[in-house]
């Protein structure tokens, strides 16, 4: 039900709008909401109708489709019945080749001195394994937080949703393969907190009003991970240095 004074999405047997307060009964007590139409969604361009395919050969055009338009893309996957394992290898696993390369590249660059080789296979290594393991934690998380926060969901989609989170941070960190400027990644995760924002209630079907709290929660279980992912990072970095300047 939308909101015929703001256009904000209700639920079917909301009262009361969860944004401007309108009452929805008295502004349509036939259809409520049938005679609004949403204002467009911001988009870089049509994405093709019908549910994606989720092979390796359609990761990286999903992936595409999904920076376009990511709550039209979601609301054409939300009921897309993908198994985790299939969605770990045919995209996740895909993707995650792109900070995987990038990290290789630039470090083999960078790091021109004694070592720096096994240095820069070992992290582009362990960066490819984090970060396709963090997906799935994060998938976790979304999932076992989800009845605190109003939201029935499975694995699936929680996964599901958390791949869709981290499409943007996977793609824009080709541009790690330049280290000074590495720092822009930022933004991917920027605009993968944005895609969390739509794909909680169109995904997962979490409640008006709860989208903010829930992703807050998700973010701070998620530094946890980072954290972890950060302490793994710098200890073959040290073990590195290590070897390479006191060890003969």
């Amino acid at each position: 039900m939308f909101c015929p004074k703001c256009g904000t999405s209700n639920l079917d047997d909301a009262v009361f709008c969860s944004s401007c307060g309108n009452n929805l009964k008295v502004s349509s007590p036939s259809s409520p909401g049938a005679s609004y139409t949403p204002p467009p969604e911001f988009s870089l361009g049509a994405i093709p109708s019908g549910p994606a395919t989720f092979t390796m050969a359609a990761a990286f055009t999903n992936a595409i489709n999904l920076l376009k338009n990511p709550a039209a893309f979601m609301r054409q996957n939300k009921d897309n019945a993908v198994p985790v394992n299939s969605l770990m290898i045919n995209y996740v696993a895909v993707l995650a080749a792109i900070p995987f390369i990038a990290t290789l590249v630039g470090d083999l660059w960078y790091f021109a001195y004694r070592g720096a080789y096994g240095y820069s296979f070992a992290v582009a290594i362990a960066t490819y394994i984090l970060d396709v393991a963090a997906v799935y934690v994060i998938g976790m998380i979304i999932w076992r937080l989800g009845p605190n926060f109003g939201t029935t969901t499975d694995q699936a989609k929680a996964t599901l949703l958390a791949a869709f989170v981290y499409t943007p941070v996977f793609l824009i960190s080709i541009l790690t393969i330049i280290p000074f400027i590495g720092w822009v990644t930022f933004l991917g995760l920027i605009y993968g907190l944005y895609v969390l924002y739509l794909g909680l209630p169109i995904v997962l079907g979490t409640p008006p009003g709860k989208e903010m709290t829930y992703i807050i929660a998700v973010v701070v279980v998620a530094i946890v991970v980072y954290a972890v992912i950060g302490a793994i990072l710098g200890a073959i970095t040290a073990i590195f240095f290590v070897r390479s300047f006191f060890l003969p």
